[in-house]
């Protein structure tokens, strides 16, 4: 009888909960891949428990205190102070991009308020026949 030799590509003899066989390659002196493996148990559980800790996410500690935007200019040091906390390592780049989508959502509600605004002006000074060099127009130099 003809024992059949092991080659580096020996598929893990397990099978998986459909039924259908485990395509990952088995580990070496081992009939199963790492994950089926029962001798690896301990090994497996160590690696998730690891993995999940190396998931979470970086966030600001609670008590940091609020960022208060009235204006664009606001925006500044907020997205300067987001990017070097992301440099850093102290909060996750996801984190990041939510706050300079939020910025970005912010800047664009300030411009059309300044819009509405300059409107209004305008729309007086049509009203009351009010030349319209002596409206004062934000934003327009």
């Amino acid at each position: 009888m003809i024992e059949k030799q092991r080659t580096d590509k020996t598929l893990c003899k397990a099978k998986k909960p459909d039924g259908s066989d485990c395509q990952s390659i088995a580990l070496p002196e081992s009939d199963f891949c790492f994950f089926h493996d029962p001798d690896k148990a301990e090994k497996r559980r160590e690696a998730q428990s690891l993995g999940g800790r190396h998931n979470h996410m970086k966030t600001l500690n609670p008590d940091a205190p609020d960022v208060k935007i009235e204006n664009i200019q606001d925006t500044v040091p907020l997205l300067s102070e987001t990017i070097n906390q992301v440099r850093k390592g102290e909060i996750d780049p996801r984190i990041a991009n939510s706050v300079g989508y939020l910025a970005n959502v912010i800047i664009k509600a300030v411009e059309q308020s300044d819009i509405e605004k300059r409107l209004e002006e305008i729309e007086k000074a049509v009203k009351t026949n009010r030349p319209t060099s002596e409206i004062t127009l934000t934003g327009i130099e």
